[in-house]
C-alpha cells in the first residue's frame, strides 16, 4: 500500500511537468506547529498562508489556517506562458480556503525534544482558473472576455493529520501525512472553457461524482532562534481514488490535472513559549 501511494506520488509530479496548468484545487500549507506545552503560541506566514496554533492544555490544540491565490497570469496580453508548466506555482488559479481544527499534542521524550501531534479539522473555500485554449485564442490585443474561459467552483474539506517532528531553540523538522476529503460543488463553466472538447469537460465534471480523498504529506524545516525562525515546506498531494478519472476509451489511469501536486512554501514563524527560557 505504501509503495503504490509513493508511486502514485512520483507520476503526478511527473505528468504536471508536461500538463497545462489548469487547477481548481491547490492544496494549502500543512500546519506543523509542533507544540509542547500550555499557552504556546505558534504562527506563520507566507505569500500564500496565514496560520495559527494555541495550546488550551497541556495536550490540547486549536488552529486556524487562511489560504489565498491571486493567480490569472494568463489575464496579461503581454504573457510569453513561459511559466506555464511550473511544477510548484500556478499563475493561472485564483481563491483560496479557510479552516479550523482541534487537535491532541504530546512532547516526547527526557527532554522533550520530540513532539508528536494529531490534528482534524473542517473547512471550506473556492477556486477558479482558465481553461487551456485561452492561450491559443488570446492574439495579444486583450479583446478577449475573460469569464468566457473561467472554469471555477466551491469545496468542503475534512481532514485529519498526523505529525512527527523535533523541536529544538535554533532547528525544528517535521514530517506530517495530511489525508483531506474533499467534496466538489456549484461548478461554473464559461461558455467557451471547453468549446468544441466534450471529451474534456466530461472529465472535469467527473470531479463532483464523489468525495474525492487526497493525501497530502509534507516535509517542514525552520531555521532560527526561539521566537522568530525562517520557514520551508515542501508537500505533495495525490487523490487516492484516482480510479474515478480513467479514460473511457483507453481505461489509462489519468493522473488528474485539475489538481495541483507538488507545493512548495516559504516563509516566517513566530513562536510565544515558556520552554524557550529554561535550561
Amino acid at each position: 500500500m505504501k509503495s503504490s501511494i509513493y508511486v502514485a506520488l512520483f507520476c503526478t509530479a511527473a505528468v504536471a511537468v508536461s500538463s497545462c496548468n489548469k487547477r481548481i484545487y491547490v492544496p494549502n500549507q500543512v500546519n506543523v506547529p509542533l507544540l509542547k506545552e500550555k499557552y504556546e503560541f505558534k504562527g506563520s506566514i507566507t505569500p500564500t498562508n496565514l496560520q495559527g496554533a494555541f495550546a488550551v492544555t497541556d495536550n490540547i490544540a486549536i488552529m486556524a489556517n487562511g489560504q489565498y491565490l491571486w493567480g490569472f497570469n494568463y489575464a496579461d496580453p503581454a504573457n510569453s506562458y513561459d511559466d506555464d508548466n511550473d511544477l510548484f506555482r500556478d499563475n493561472n488559479t485564483r481563491g483560496g480556503l479557510v479552516e479550523g481544527a482541534v487537535g491532541f499534542f504530546k512532547p516526547i521524550g527526557p527532554n522533550k525534544k520530540a513532539v508528536f501531534d494529531v490534528y482534524a479539522g473542517y473547512g471550506s473555500g473556492n477556486f477558479k482558473t482558465l481553461t487551456g485554449n485561452y492561450k491559443s485564442d488570446n492574439d495579444g490585443t486583450g479583446n478577449i472576455n475573460l469569464n468566457d474561459y473561467v472554469i471555477k467552483n466551491r469545496f468542503s474539506k475534512v481532514f485529519i493529520q498526523p505529525s512527527f517532528g523535533l523541536a529544538h531553540r535554533v532547528v525544528e523538522a517535521a514530517f506530517s501525512s495530511r489525508f483531506s476529503l474533499i467534496n466538489f460543488y456549484d461548478s461554473n463553466i464559461g461558455v467557451k472553457a471547453f468549446e468544441n472538447n466534450a471529451a474534456e469537460q466530461s472529465k472535469y465534471m467527473r470531479i463532483y461524482d464523489k468525495t474525492v480523498v487526497f493525501y497530502e504529506p509534507a516535509f517542514t524545516v525552520r531555521v532560527g532562534y526561539k521566537y522568530v525562525k525562517f520557514q520551508a515546506q515542501l508537500q505533495f498531494s495525490t487523490p487516492l481514488n484516482d480510479n474515478s478519472f480513467y479514460d473511457d476509451n483507453t481505461n489509462d489511469k489519468n493522473f488528474n490535472e485539475y489538481f495541483q501536486p507538488v507545493n512548495f512554501n516559504m516563509g516566517v514563524a513566530i513562536n510565544l513559549a515558556k520552554w524557550y527560557n529554561r535550561k
